[in-house]
């Protein structure tokens, strides 16, 4: 039973709550961005530039020591980098690293952990600090190592390359780890609250009529997540591992990332090409699939260009709202809360194309990031939606008590009580919208040899070529290239070179 006592505190709790909890938990964090992402979108840098500062300068209402802080930070984080300023970017990065390392070295329910916990019921899940996504912390170490070598740090991106292979299981142990306590403080919680716990019916949720939109969306989420890769595998991280040691023409450590690769997407020819090739030069038998492909047409160690096409704007969740039916004795409500679901934006182009000396090549799809961020989805939405149903239950439980016992003292007190939870209720009724958009949708890749004449051309449908040329004394690099929407403002290309080994 929810102990009315606590209930009639609830007012007490709202202004302290508001101060306590993350920034989303009034304000949900996608429409935070809104203005940001349509600068980000439209080329305006220096509009998103003043609001990344602004949550991050640590004044009282930035980010800064708040559940969204790593958040942020990844956000910052990859504006940097393609905004130039490496030092910031790497800066950035590590700040959000440490905080969420933090966070894993921790007992899953420790002390601060019970807290917001204790939180949850009376607030929402954006009382939780953000853990960020596994997807996420996949991803930010590849954007560290790469804002290394624009610091001319070979050394440091050597360094980010070789652990993502480690990063990589760790995530995925982590968060088998995290699912199986989740169910334990999820236990604890229906124990403690059993008048909340007995309207939890996650299909009886999705299946109402009034869910219609949420129950599309789960069904578009899901039809996405099946392009995954499987185990929050990302493609792209384990390309980048084994390209690394590619660099150092270590080719039985490479082969390692690529053969995961292949299990993962044995139907994606560049993968298939670059298996094929260090099966070969470790004197390995091809399977009869490969025995037919062609042999790379560039040196795997130095001398060649590595083009990453970082194509459109990374999937997002929107908040819609969810409708929980609630029954206790002698009281029946349908409470409407908000709930996140995908967001899916269209792809700006299908490939970029490269020119150099006569040839013309095409990017490669490596990684549907709209995939792996549906997948996690899908994966954490039992406990999640769990969660919100206890949640809306209590509230909507504790309400009612609280007003029935303000009622019998008199009629005011109780359309106080109801007023002030109303109020209370509708402040709170905010979804974790919370993910690192500033990503792409997709990357794709393409390497090939240095052209002779250290220039080429890199062009997308509708813009205008872009010229590249490399220094004299670089035999290796690798150029990034943005392009979250059609608009010529939006497109960003660095080049990262490699000094002459």
């Amino acid at each position: 039973m929810i102990k009315s006592r606590s209930i009639l505190l609830f007012p007490a709790y709202l202004l302290v709550l508001a101060s306590l909890t993350a920034c989303s938990s009034i304000q949900n964090a996608h429409q935070q961005k809104e203005s940001m992402m349509k600068a980000y979108v439209a080329g305006n840098r220096r509009n998103v530039r003043k609001e990344i500062n602004r949550k991050l300068d640590g004044s009282m209402f930035s980010a800064v020591n708040s559940g969204d802080e790593i958040m942020w930070r990844l956000e910052g984080g990859s504006f940097y980098f393609l905004d130039g300023n490496d030092k910031e970017s790497f800066h950035q990065f590590t700040i959000a690293e440490n905080l969420i390392e933090e966070y894993d070295r921790r007992a899953i329910v420790n002390m601060r952990q019970a807290a917001s916990e204790g939180t949850m019921l009376v607030t929402n899940l954006n009382a939780l600090p953000y853990r960020a996504f596994c997807r996420d912390k996949l991803l930010f170490p590849v954007y560290k190592a790469l804002t290394c070598l624009g610091m001319r740090n070979e050394t440091g991106f050597r360094v980010e390359l070789f652990h993502l292979r480690e990063n990589q299981d760790k995530v995925i142990s982590d968060y088998k780890e995290y699912f199986k306590e989740e169910q334990k403080v999820i236990a604890a919680e229906k124990k403690n609250n059993e008048s909340a716990a007995a309207n939890v019916n996650i299909q009886g949720v999705i299946s109402r009529s009034e869910n219609k939109d949420f129950a599309d969306s789960l069904k578009k989420a899901a039809e996405i997540a099946s392009k995954g890769y499987g185990t929050f595998l990302n493609p792209f991280t384990v390309f980048m591992s084994g390209y690394g040691y590619l660099r150092d023409n270590d080719f039985e450590n490479a082969i390692v990332d690529f053969e995961r690769l292949y299990k993962a997407m044995p139907n994606n020819p560049l993968v298939r090409q670059y298996y094929a090739e260090l099966l070969r030069k470790t004197n390995r038998q091809l399977p009869p699939a490969l025995e037919k492909e062609k042999h790379l047409d560039f040196p795997l160690g130095q001398d060649n260009v590595l083009v990453i096409f970082a194509n459109g704007r990374s999937a997002a969740f929107r908040q819609i709202a969810l409708f929980i039916p609630v029954y206790y004795v002698r009281y029946v409500t349908l409470a409407a809360v908000a709930w996140p679901i995908c967001e899916y934006y269209p792809a700006p182009f299908q490939t970029l194309s490269i020119s150099a000396d006569g040839k013309t090549f095409q990017t490669c799809p490596i990684a549907d990031m709209d995939a792996i961020l549906s997948q996690e989805y899908k994966d954490r939405l039992p406990g999640i939606l769990t969660r919100v149903i206890l949640s809306t239950a209590a509230k909507e439980i504790g309400s009612y008590i609280a007003i029935a016992a303000a009622q019998q003292q008199n009629s005011g007190a109780g359309l106080a009580v109801a007023l002030t939870t109303a109020v209370y209720k509708a402040a709170f009724n905010t979804a974790d919208t919370r993910t690192w958009e500033l990503l792409p949708k997709e990357f794709q890749v393409k390497q090939f040899a240095v052209p002779e004449s250290r220039t080429f051309n890199v062009v997308l449908a509708g813009m205008k070529a872009h010229t590249v040329k490399l220094s004299p004394q670089v035999r290796s690099a690798i150029l990034f290239v943005n392009a979250p929407s059609q608009a010529e403002k939006s497109l960003t290309c660095r080049l990262l070179e490699f000094k002459t080994k």
